[in-house]
């Protein structure tokens, strides 16, 4: 894809003041509440437990960008704790960017499931603000032991906040993208509508793909949804977006106030909804297609787009480039077999207490990572502080919730820089494998009548800390389960063969908008800093021609030449519509007419390579393709799938089946494959050594016999 291209110079870019708008007084914006949860905003899957004499709990919440608060916020403290807490001692008090609100008797009469409500001063609030929970806990008036496990509370993930807003008006600024399209600041996925008469042409399909999958990347942690696509603009009740070249969509240069672009000119437009001004309308144009292609480089190439500024840029030229850097953290494992913390975009961590959070290292490894028979290492750099009970604290190390060591930490005085170097076994180590260090620190001279702070016991993960890890590549496919490791293999890894997203031969605006909604998440995923990446109509694409490529074909019931030359190729499993033919290549497995054609999930071999995939998201409903598209890359539910082919049911239930014929991709060396091959046949290499030993003593004994006869 041309803006995906290796770097180069931005030639020329102008801009222009914006579209003439009315400025009269902004509307009124649309107003509510919203409610963000632990759970669902906050991504805490586990309930908060807070154990032992004194316990805290930061958690950072945001105040959106786009809004106008219009009320103070309400924390709604879902808590219960244990009933040996005595009242006149025991209290949960809540802060707000360390402002105390409030707090709680942990009494008899709220120890089962309790609610408390604190109001927060919208004075107080920032962009990120910290809601910290702060314990105090005892259970006598006389000494204690702080390590009892009565000295605990809970608070529930159904803890949430409501936030009482107005939608502010869209101050089209380009200068501050990916803002107001998206607003990091925001809760929950973005919602985009996609502005479009259906029917687009190549050049449009390709400038989706450059545009969504860079968006991807600068939306950051934000998910990129997809709604229902419109034929204008004021149609649109979320952000809008509109792209393709001035014939093909006009209505994008009357809304950016444009008469007129040259054939080879782009413009990009940041604009208020005329319908509602507070939502935000993005256009992406130009006078032809490269026009087009110019002004979608400019807004999706690495860090230029901080150059347009206004309502309105008009680009004249720009060379292609890559997109932006990825976002994500920690990184997945590099190819090397050693590497650090560091390599991960990992930075050192210090924890303190009693009770501190184990420190998680992902290694993220390939899709098709397989360790090699003597497994890894890791070597922790760590310090600790100094008095500490050298006879109780520890620092363990665990690799997939198991421990494999635990070092004492035994100098009073503490280490500022010390190493322990623990094996990593090879049947732990599968590509989604965490690596916990776990502190487990208690204070010297510890007397149960003394108030003893823990703040001030601590210990620290450098990030110069190594993991060696040799490993092999090597896969059954095909196999969905696969897709859980970041979608792999269609992460557009350059080595893996890059990715080919293929849209009908004449995709509508479902179709469009599933497309782009897929760029964004690859976009996400994908942490190459030159992705091999692009997004085609079925006509424009041959499996022949890319026989290097992996394929995600998206199919929705109209004409898809590439779906057809899988189905005729043998390729696929399932076919058919609701007349549904199941077979393996072999034999046919069932023919049948079902009542509800409910979506699909293949993976086949590209017929033209069978060293690369085919992934067929395929809806024979109109409105199927979104959701799916979410099924295939949204972790939770990738999770679910296996084998080759997973049906999805219209409550997007997961069945899942494996009738395909395998093959093994890639190939593990010399070395491996012996040692795998004594591992599981040790037994009966065993029984034939005590077999061949047993026989050279028989053979031993006859020959002495023997020699014994004749002399």
């Amino acid at each position: 894809m041309r803006s995906l291209s290796p770097t180069s110079m931005l030639l020329l870019l102008a801009a222009l003041p914006g579209a003439a708008h009315a400025q009269d007084a902004a509307p009124e914006g649309k107003t509510g509440v919203y409610h963000a949860g632990l759970a669902d905003e906050f991504y805490l899957a586990e309930d908060v437990m807070l154990s032992g004499v004194h316990a805290t709990q930061d958690i950072t919440f945001t105040r959106p960008q786009a809004w106008r608060l219009t009320g103070d916020p309400i924390v709604h403290v879902v808590f219960e704790h244990s009933a040996a807490l005595i009242p006149a001692r025991s209290h949960l008090t809540v802060s707000v960017n360390d402002q105390p609100l409030g707090s709680v008797t942990l009494g008899t009469d709220n120890t089962g499931t309790t609610t408390y409500d604190v109001t927060v001063p919208r004075s107080a609030l920032q962009d990120y603000n910290h809601l910290k929970f702060d314990v105090d806990q005892h259970y006598t008036d006389d000494c204690e032991d702080p390590f009892d496990p009565a000295l605990w509370t809970r608070v529930r993930t159904s803890t949430s906040i409501d936030l009482p807003f107005e939608r502010r008006r869209v101050e089209g600024e380009l200068l501050k993208w990916p803002y107001p399209l998206v607003d990091k600041l925001g809760y929950g996925p973005t919602e985009v509508t996609l502005v479009t008469p259906g029917g687009p042409s190549k050049d449009t399909v390709d400038a989706l793909g450059v545009l969504g999958f860079s968006l991807g990347r600068i939306a950051d942690y934000r998910e990129i949804d997809l709604v229902d696509p419109v034929v204008s603009a004021s149609e649109a009740r979320t952000a809008a977006l509109i792209i393709g070249t001035a014939a093909e969509v006009p209505e994008a240069l009357t809304l950016a106030g444009v008469t007129e672009l040259g054939p080879e000119e782009g413009l990009v437009a940041l604009v208020p909804n005329p319908s509602d001004e507070t939502l935000p309308v993005l256009i992406v144009t130009g006078g032809g297609p490269v026009g087009l292609a110019k002004a979608t480089a400019a807004l999706s190439g690495q860090d230029r787009y901080q150059v347009l500024s206004g309502s309105v840029s008009r680009i004249t030229a720009v060379s292609p480039s890559n997109p932006p850097p990825t976002r994500q953290k920690p990184l997945a494992a590099p190819p090397a077999s050693s590497f650090s913390l560091k390599d991960l975009g990992m930075e050192g961590r210090t924890v303190r207490g009693y009770y501190p959070a184990p420190i998680r290292i992902p290694l993220k490894l390939e899709g098709d990572a397989l360790a090699q028979p003597s497994g890894g290492s890791i070597r922790v750099d760590y310090a600790y502080s100094a008095q500490l009970d050298s006879k109780l604290s520890t620092m363990e190390i665990r690799l997939g919730g198991l421990t494999l060591r635990s070092v004492p930490l035994e100098k009073v005085t503490g280490e500022s820089q010390a190493s322990v170097t623990v094996p990593l076994p090879q049947d732990l180590l599968d590509p989604a494998a965490n690596v916990d260090v776990v502190f487990h620190l208690f204070p010297r001279d510890f007397d149960e009548c003394d108030r003893v702070s823990d703040k001030q016991i601590w210990g620290t993960v450098f990030a110069s800390s190594t993991i060696d890890l040799a490993r092999d590549h090597v896969a059954d496919m095909p196999d969905l389960s696969r897709l859980r490791y970041g979608n792999w293999p269609f992460n557009a890894l350059a080595p893996n063969g890059g990715t080919v997203i293929v849209l009908p031969d004449a995709p509508d605006g479902r179709a469009e908008s599933a497309g782009f909604m897929l760029a964004t998440r690859l976009g996400k995923l994908t942490q190459s800093a030159q992705p091999d990446f692009a997004m085609l109509r079925a006509v424009d694409a041959t499996f022949t021609d890319k026989a290097d490529k992996n394929f995600i074909l998206l199919v929705d019931g109209t004409p898809s030449s590439a779906y057809d030359a899988l189905a005729s190729a043998g390729a696929l499993t399932l076919t058919g519509g609701p007349e549904r033919l199941l077979a393996n290549g072999k034999e046919v497995l069932l023919d049948a007419t079902v009542g509800t054609p409910y979506g699909t999930i293949e993976e086949a071999f590209s017929p033209a390579n069978a060293k690369r995939a085919a992934l067929v998201i395929r809806a024979l409903r109109e409105d199927g393709l979104t959701p799916l598209v979410e099924s295939a890359t949204d972790l939770g539910k990738v999770k679910k799938l296996s084998g080759n082919l997973a049906i999805i049911g219209a409550d997007l239930d997961v069945r899942t089946m494996d009738v395909a014929t395998h093959q093994a991709w890639g190939r593990v060396a010399v070395s491996t494959a012996a040692t795998r091959e004594i591992q599981h046949n040790y037994p009966v290499l065993l029984a034939a050594v005590i077999g061949g030993l047993l026989l050279l003593t028989a053979i031993f004994r006859r020959f002495v016999a023997a020699r014994t006869d004749r002399e």
